[in-house]
């Protein structure tokens, strides 16, 4: 279920499921408006008995994918398995840190994203050389892409350190990752704010658009970091998108 939680006045109808047990994590959705700017909102899979599930799904027809039900419980079931859990909270937030969690410390970057890194690297126009400042100002406005490297103690850790990371905050910049439990990973495009670097443990602090509390995103599963040059605010922005073409656009 998304826009969690239930508390907002056209809530009411639905309120009720509240009151069901909640499986896995809650998983940034996006964020809704209020008279002081903007709130996230998230989503949850809860185990709801069937009479429940399907009132509410007919009730929130109107609102496409709000509610989606997934398996049916076997009735000696304890509850839902974790692996379906999972597959419905990726169908709301693509990227999950358990996902990345389970790679191993020593876990490498996969073809899929040594591919992608190098088309990435390959489309760069030329700051190799750049000031760190210029970097900065051409990473956020989405003419520059920072790709992390793929071996331990390459040059583009030590580059992204030089960045005032301070203010990347204050720009939504694009975090194109890979997604899902490896070997079967998919490559997605999240929007948001880096919140943080930490080059001890090559991981990088990131808070999906909306408001929502920093993840930590380990540089293995990154394909590159940028700006959008099109959309560059909360409001205009998704919290994320498919992979699909972007490495070619910049």
């Amino acid at each position: 279920m998304t826009d969690w939680p239930l508390i907002r006045q056209r809530d009411a109808e639905l309120a009720y499921l509240a009151q069901y047990e909640q499986h896995g994590s809650t998983v940034p959705f996006g964020s809704h408006r209020t008279g002081y700017g903007w709130e996230p909102d998230h989503a949850v899979v809860l185990a709801v008995p069937g009479f429940a599930a399907r009132h509410a799904a007919e009730h929130a027809t109107a609102e496409s994918g709000r509610i989606v039900l997934g398996p049916a419980l076997p009735a000696a079931a304890a509850g839902p398995d974790e692996r379906d859990v999972l597959a419905l909270l990726r169908g709301a937030y693509p990227y999950l840190p358990t996902d990345a969690e389970r790679d191993g410390a020593d876990a490498s970057p996969t073809p899929l994203m040594s591919k992608a890194r190098a088309a990435r690297r390959d489309s760069r126009h030329g700051l190799d050389e750049a000031r760190s400042m210029e970097r900065y100002d051409e990473l956020v406005v989405g003419r520059y892409s920072w790709v992390p490297d793929d071996t331990p103690g390459g040059d583009a850790a030590a580059e992204l350190g030089q960045l005032p990371v301070h203010w990347l905050k204050d720009w939504t910049l694009c975090l194109d990752v890979e997604c899902g439990p490896r070997p079967n990973t998919s490559l997605h495009r999240l929007y948001g704010t880096v919140t943080s670097f930490e080059s001890g443990t090559c991981r990088l602090g990131f808070s999906p658009t909306g408001g929502h509390p920093a993840i930590a995103v380990p540089l293995r599963r990154i394909v590159a970091l940028t700006g959008d040059r099109q959309r560059r605010t909360t409001g205009q922005v998704p919290t994320h998108e498919p992979y699909d073409s972007h490495g070619a656009e910049y």
